[in-house]
């Protein structure tokens, strides 16, 4: 995960097992608890499939930059937008 987010599965009786031990990990604090989307479809959709074809033509076709020249284009926009 992207995320600290920590996914548990629960019958609705029973505690389940790790539960303790990673409730034990967390800091003292106050912690929110909610119920999890069930996304377990992995499925790609014909728009997600051509999508990532169309990302990997542009690689290959060097259409592509980095993140520091991203950055870079943003502040110069930013910059000239404030003029």
């Amino acid at each position: 995960m992207g995320d600290a987010a920590k996914v548990i599965d629960w019958n609705g009786i029973d505690v389940p097992e790790g539960v303790v031990e990673l409730l034990a990990e967390l800091p003292p604090g106050r912690y929110r608890i909610a119920v999890a989307p069930d996304d377990t479809d992995d499925t790609l959709t014909d728009a997600d499939r051509a999508s990532a074809l169309a990302r990997l033509a542009d690689l290959s076709a060097g259409r592509t930059f980095t993140v520091a020249d991203a950055d870079a284009r943003m502040r110069e926009a930013i910059a000239n937008a404030t003029r």
